[in-house]
């Protein structure tokens, strides 16, 4: 599955978020529509949709905060 599907299924499945509704690099943290609640529920997301354990020493919270952020971080994963 595309990268691009992966995080806009996330985000609306997750936390009710509509990716054409958000700007690439709008910073979801500090606009307040995600936690570091959420991040641990999307890491858990993505494992499962991407078929394999996302370690630890494989990612920080930077990579998640944006939809630009997520895309690249996915690509870095494949």
């Amino acid at each position: 599955m595309e990268r691009n599907e992966i995080v806009a299924d996330a985000l609306l499945e997750i936390f009710g978020l509509d990716i054409m509704e958000l700007e690439e690099d709008m910073d979801l943290l500090d606009n307040g529509l995600l936690d570091s609640l959420s991040m641990v529920n999307l890491i858990m997301y993505l494992e499962v949709r991407l078929g394999r354990r996302i370690d630890q020493k494989d990612f920080c919270m930077e990579d998640l905060r944006s939809v630009s952020r997520m895309r690249a971080f996915l690509s870095s994963l494949q």
